[in-house]
């Protein structure tokens, strides 16, 4: 079985998913995109995500639900939202949930992938 941290992508934006996914790749990670928050929390792997990074508003169900339905099922992995909407009380609440990044579209992706990294490491030395 690989060590490599498996990066989950969930935005209904195929532009961005396919951006982050090469993006994620060229910096050394594992990634799965997803195109709806549904589709990931119906991932059998679910479990083998290290770090998601997950638009805010999409179709469905929105990227705040995800993390209030990963959290009831008990699921920890770090979360960095993206997103192109502006509102202060989503980003308040995305920090409330324990959201360990919030960048707004569009987003510098060294910047994205630093931060991802960053947290990525400080996951490792917790556990």
């Amino acid at each position: 079985m690989s060590n490599i941290p498996i990066i989950s992508i969930v935005d209904d934006d195929d532009t961005v998913r396919t951006s982050l996914d090469s993006l994620v790749r060229s910096m050394g990670y594992a990634c799965r995109t997803f195109s709806c928050a549904e589709e990931f929390l119906a991932c059998k792997a679910l479990d083998l995500t290290a770090c998601l990074i997950s638009d805010i508003r999409m179709p469905g169900m929105n990227g705040i639900q995800l993390v209030e339905a990963l959290q009831a099922r008990a699921m920890r992995f770090p979360v960095i939202f993206i997103t192109a909407s502006v509102g202060e009380s989503t980003e308040i609440r995305a920090r409330e949930l324990g959201a360990r990044g919030y960048f707004r579209k569009p987003f510098n992706g060294e910047q994205l992938m630093a931060h991802v990294h960053d947290v990525l490491n400080r996951k490792k030395k917790a556990d």
